[in-house]
Parts: C-alpha cells; structure tokens; sequence
C-alpha cells in the first residue's frame, strides 16, 4: 500500500510540473509575441464619445462609432477611428461652434496632430465651410493644411485650390493654385 502511494505521488508531481512547464512556455510565448508585434491593440471602443473641457467649460466634443487606440506603441503611439469622425469645437465665450467631419481619422500623441480622411468636411459657425479628402490638425498651434483639392465656400464666394493653410476658425485662409468666383467690390 505504502508503495502505491509513493507511485501515486510521483505521478501527480510529474504531472504538476508538466503543467507548470507547459503554462510558463505559454506565458513566455504570449510575451514574446506582444513584444514581436506591437501593433497590438491596448482597447478598442465602439460608440466612442469624448468631451474636453477647459475652465470648466467644454470645449471639445469627439464622437466615433469606433476608436482602436495604439497608445501603448513606444515610439508613435497614436488613436485610430476607421469609421467615421465627428468633432464639435465649442467658443464659449460667444457659443460658436466649428463641426469637423471625415471618414477616417487618426490623433497621434507625439506631436500632438490630428490626421483626417475621406470627404473631410469642416463648417464654421458663420456657415463658411472647407472640403477636402486629407488634412492635418496641428493641436498645438490650432492650424490646419493640406496638399489635396480643397474648396473653400464664405458667403457667396466658393474658391477652390491644390493646397491649403489656415487657422482654425478660418480667418486666415490660404489657397494655392485658386480659381472660383470671387465678389470684387467697384470702387466707381
């Protein structure tokens, strides 16, 4: 009796550490396969829905059915919106609001720009809007440009061109390569 058990011991510590072996490879692999491919994910979030607030006063509103964030990337880290963007800047000091809009999106962290994609659509609060397939958003020094074709339509005026500059509010707007119609006062 006393030798079966000895038997049944060793069994079941050979299987133990088995088992021990076999989940630490697993472990080691998973490690090395995150480290190997860091293009992995840290979350995704659908029906995403951010709102910034400065002062206490928002400021920003960003709503995506999608967001897949890359933070976790060492070198760029960056969020990713493959279905659509929205963005609600907020003036509180007079109500105004700019809504931004694109197909696609990606914010990346460092430096602080924004990338938007497809039919890429930005109204002012005075109606003046800017259409374009691709821009950058600087963050930092609140400015937009682009190297695609852009129209620019303020008033009646709808401009188009290859190429665009511009602060965020669009009270300096640069185009290269215009043409459009343009009201030109007569000064008779």
């Amino acid at each position: 009796m006393f030798r079966l058990q000895n038997i049944i011991k060793s069994i079941a510590v050979i299987f133990l550490t088995a088992v021990l072996f076999s989940c630490s490879k697993k472990i080691e692999e998973v490690n090395r396969l995150y480290q190997d491919n860091e293009t992995i994910p840290i979350s995704e979030t659908e029906d995403f829905k951010l709102t910034y607030t400065l002062s206490g006063n928002k400021a920003l509103i960003l709503t995506a059915p999608l967001m897949v964030d890359y933070s976790n990337l060492k070198d760029f880290s960056y969020q990713y919106f493959p279905d659509k963007i929205k963005i609600v800047l907020i003036n509180n000091n007079n109500n105004e609001r700019t809504v931004i809009k694109a197909d696609k999106a990606f914010l990346y962290k460092n430096p602080d720009l924004a990338e938007l994609i497809g039919h890429v659509k930005i109204t002012g609060a005075d109606g003046s809007s800017l259409q374009t397939g691709h821009l950058y958003w600087d963050g930092i020094n609140r400015h937009i440009f682009g190297e695609e074709q852009t129209t620019l339509q303020q008033n009646d005026e709808f401009i188009t061109g290859i190429g665009f500059d511009s602060s965020l509010d669009f009270k300096n707007v640069r185009l290269n390569k215009i043409n459009g119609v343009l009201k030109i006062k007569d000064s008779l």
